[in-house]
């Protein structure tokens, strides 16, 4: 009984090590991921046998060429096959390929009059005699036991899987906003950094993995219900519907993030100010307590202190030395010592090209913006009568790019400000009081709008010249007014640097990246680094290289301190919670296939989603990095994912042959052997196009266009 590793939801997982070695972690997914296989082909090897069928090999692996180690035991070879995406079990008068029954009854055929003698019946309804320990021999029922036993035993070890796992504690994160994408379905539900989602739809207490399986696979026309809680206010009931992002369905949450730095990396960025600071530095590990003296307990509590001393030094207090109990290294740090560090402000780089505003895009709730009565598709002109982007007459304008700083002080003031706007063709006047910024609005994804959080809208925004600043980069290039870019290329005359090794081009088409995702991308990139533009101009293309400078009045909030993923060790405390979250994780594990296959069919997510061997070799890499608990919970979903794979109604897999012994137990004779020829032959192409879809997708020869 043959079986292939089938693919898997493509997804990743934040590489922490906690322990082990590279070599370990290797041995420990090969082990891993062997075992899943071996489990499967165990149910039928063992059920087979207490059938009394012939078991001649058991392989974990395919011996492609007759490559394998093997030893033979009795009656029966085991061995490793040198291809490890599947395995099988050879049992006599059987072959995965149904249609070869034929070959399979003459060769375990006998006399009639021999006491092993069984009588069949065969594909065109003839009476045969085969030998008793064949798996002919035997009833419908006896050989669907044996068929289903390996997905059978997968669902049991997915169980025991996801047991050990939440005995031992599994590293997961909290449903804890860390910031929101603009104009997203979260945004416009006013979500900001800090806000703990308490519930999701009928899950109490959900993990930011629960969050994105509810996205990614919920109901999109229904949406999300959430239980939101904020600090200082009441929870709030929210139902969010996620829009598609490319191809994919997304709210616009990113994850949660704590206050350490990273243990095992540099935790600064060599070109930011962090990798300056003065006093005690910052080291591996440590942990940030305060900043300016105010103490921080969470990433929206520093971030809040980083965006209101953007332009200003900040001190640091670092933990230092502390250590996790061994049990739970999420756990609060104990011991160490503290020390301070002070790091200067991180001028924002710029180009000197003033991009074009565009309409509003999206509002926020209960945001200044609606109570001044301000409407998507408004466009916003001027700010107390200075201009957005640029004046004809030379005057004073404002960049868009950093109007939202503006405001944000205004609002720190309690300033009210009068726009202009225009609407439907006229011009309208209206006062609105701005607000403090203090949570971070971040664009990352295709054509992300502009975030005016201040007032609580996003706009459009183009990479079509507006203005040039003076004396910048981009005048002495000659860049101009009306020009239009369609492309930046990020390099590096540093060839051995990221960027010079691999250099990033943006396109700014109509449907891709937006000009802040270019201006986020210039920031701390060093001296060597080089942004080379594609511009059009009077439907002539020019390409002109740049350097960034930094700006004298505007800075980034961020100063260069890398920060670790925020984690929890989820374990159980009693029997009964551990068998309520290992009933939970396996459930979860297996409908998640259904829904994903489910979300297939129906057009409602791409073929470009799935994942092959190399991804699975990576997510559980990663998985094994974290802790043996989510190596085991990764294994869960495998077994998840195998049982039910492997039980569709395919030909060669074990679905294949249930429907096969169905129509036998029905009709009393195996179905035609022609069109069961027919029906394997393209059940094995798709199986064979699949995989080696698949896998051109890990490798990147086929891009999965997700974006």
């Amino acid at each position: 009984m043959s079986e292939f590793l089938l693919p898997i939801l493509a997804s990743s997982t934040d590489l922490i090590s906690l322990w082990g070695s590279w070599l370990v972690v290797i041995l420990l997914v090969a082990f891993s991921l062997g075992f899943v296989i071996f489990v499967h082909e165990l149910g039928h090897f063992v059920v087979a046998r207490m059938c009394g069928v012939r078991c001649e090999k058991f392989l974990v692996g395919f011996d492609i060429g007759g490559y394998k180690i093997s030893r033979k035991w009795g009656e029966t070879e085991y061995a490793i096959g040198i291809l490890p995406l599947g395995g099988y079990v050879k049992m006599f008068g059987q072959d995965d390929n149904v249609a070869h029954i034929e070959d399979e009854i003459r060769q375990s055929e006998t006399q009639a009059d021999s006491p092993d003698a069984v009588e069949i019946t065969g594909p065109n309804g003839e009476k045969r005699f085969v030998h008793r320990r064949s798996y002919l021999a035997k009833s419908v029922p006896q050989r669907m036991a044996i068929i289903s036993a390996g997905v059978i035993m997968n669902m049991i070890f997915a169980l025991i899987f996801a047991w050990i796992a939440f005995g031992v504690g599994v590293p997961e994160q909290p449903c804890v906003v860390s910031t929101t994408t603009p104009g997203g379905a979260a945004w416009k539900a006013d979500y900001r950094t800090g806000d703990r989602i308490t519930r999701v739809n009928e899950i109490n207490d959900p993990t930011y993995r629960q969050l994105q399986e509810s996205v990614f696979l919920g109901d999109k026309e229904k949406g999300i219900a959430c239980l939101v809680e904020r600090i200082g206010e009441e929870p709030r009931e929210l139902m969010l519907v996620p829009e598609k992002v490319g191809k994919l369905p997304r709210i616009g949450v990113a994850a949660p993030v704590a206050l350490r730095l990273p243990l095992q990396e540099n935790p600064v960025n060599p070109f930011g100010p962090g990798a300056k600071a003065t006093g005690a530095g910052f080291e591996p590990g440590d942990l940030i307590l305060a900043a300016n003296g105010v103490e921080v307990s969470t990433y929206g509590e520093l971030v809040a202190e980083l965006l209101k001393n953007k332009s200003e030094p900040l001190t640091y207090t670092l933990l230092r030395g502390g250590r996790a109990p061994a049990s739970d290294p999420f756990a609060p740090l104990s011991g160490g010592e503290q020390v301070v560090t002070t790091v200067s402000p991180n001028p924002m780089e710029r180009l000197g090209i003033v991009p074009t505003l565009g309409a509003i895009t999206a509002l926020q709730v209960n945001s200044p913006a609606v109570q001044a009565g301000l409407k998507v598709g408004d466009l916003i002109q001027a700010v107390n009568g200075v201009a957005i982007g640029s004046s004809a007459d030379g005057q004073e304008s404002w960049d868009p790019m950093l109007l939202d700083d503006r405001l944000s002080a205004m609002g720190s003031r309690s300033e009210e400000v009068l726009l202009t706007v225009e609407r439907d063709g006229d011009t309208l006047e209206i006062a609105i009081s701005p607000r403090e910024v203090t949570w971070p609005e971040l664009t990352r994804e295709r054509n992300d709008p502009l975030p005016l959080a201040s007032l609580g809208v996003a706009c459009e925004i183009s990479a079509k010249v507006q203005g040039i600043v003076a004396n910048s980069p981009a005048a002495l290039a000659d860049l101009r007014p009306g020009d239009k870019i369609t492309s930046v290329t990020l390099t590096s005359e540093d060839k051995g640097s990221e960027f010079g090794k691999n250099p990033q081009k943006i396109e700014l088409g109509a449907g891709e990246r937006s000009w802040p995702t270019v201006v986020t991308a210039l920031q701390d990139n060093g001296p060597d680094f080089v942004v080379n533009l594609t511009v059009e101009r009077s439907g002539k293309e020019l390409s002109v290289s740049l350097k960034p400078e930094p700006s004298e009045d505007a800075f980034t909030f961020t100063r260069g301190v890398k920060l670790t993923p925020l984690k929890q060790l989820k374990i159980a405390t009693s029997f009964s919670e551990q068998a309520a979250l290992d009933w939970d994780e396996t459930c979860s594990a297996l409908g998640m296939v259904f829904r994903f296959l489910g979300k297939l069919t129906s057009n409602e997510l791409p073929v470009t989603a799935l994942g092959g061997p190399v991804t699975i070799a990576k997510v559980a890499g990663l998985s094994a990095f974290e802790g043996f608990g989510s190596l085991l919970v990764m294994l869960t979903m495998l077994s998840a994912n195998l049982a039910v794979l492997n039980f569709l109604p395919i030909p060669v897999l074990d679905g294949g042959h249930m429907v096969f012994l169905t129509w036998e137990g029905i009709t009393g004779r195996p179905p035609n052997e022609r069109l069961v020829t027919a029906l394997s032959f393209v059940g094995f192409v798709f199986l064979v196009s699949l995989m080696l879809f698949v896998t051109l997708l890990d490798v990147g020869l086929i891009d999965r266009g997700l974006q």
